[in-house]
């Protein structure tokens, strides 16, 4: 019974203070969720050691954990780290697509080249190695000594050969 009471006044005294703690602790971190998290922590040790409060003043007894904690956290050698100024993140650029975007253009690519394996010859070649090697027409007529007209004119063909192919296998 005594345990219920006490938990529901620690209740109590966690929404009464939360707004001060977070308060205090922001002002130490100037960050709100590392704040969150030194105020989480602070109601937990308090929760924890309730054996050692005195009972007289909640307020004084938490706000003293939270400090404690909020110069552990300042202290704390894994904080820092290096910031990089708003003039550095301009030269940071992500060239790498998400992992979702990279399992989407593997399995497009995958769908591709099945399709152009299920060319027949002289299409097939062709098709695989612009659109699944990424070599250009002007370099197959180079590497091959085939005349560029023919081979555009096999690109086109593939082309339109590879787009009534998609529509049956994926429509």
């Amino acid at each position: 019974m005594v345990v219920i009471i006490w938990e529901n006044q620690f209740e109590n005294y966690i929404k009464q203070y939360q707004r001060l703690i977070i308060t205090i602790c922001f002002s130490f971190t100037k960050n709100y969720f590392d704040a969150e998290d030194i105020a989480q922590q602070t109601f937990l040790t308090a929760y924890k050691n309730m054996n050692k409060f005195d009972g007289r003043n909640f307020k004084a007894w938490v706000t003293k954990i939270a400090l404690n904690k909020c110069r552990d956290y300042v202290k704390n050698p894994a904080r820092k780290l290096e910031s990089l100024s708003s003039e550095d993140y301009k030269y940071i650029e992500d060239v790498k697509d998400s992992p979702e975007e990279s399992l989407l253009n593997k399995d497009s690519d995958e769908k591709i080249y099945n399709l152009c394996r299920r060319l027949k010859e002289p299409y097939k070649t062709v098709a695989i190695n612009y659109f699944c090697k990424n070599i250009k027409i002007s370099d197959m007529a180079k590497d091959t000594g085939e005349n560029l007209k023919t081979l555009q004119t096999r690109l086109y063909r593939a082309k339109k050969l590879l787009k009534i192919l998609w529509k049956e296998e994926f429509i």
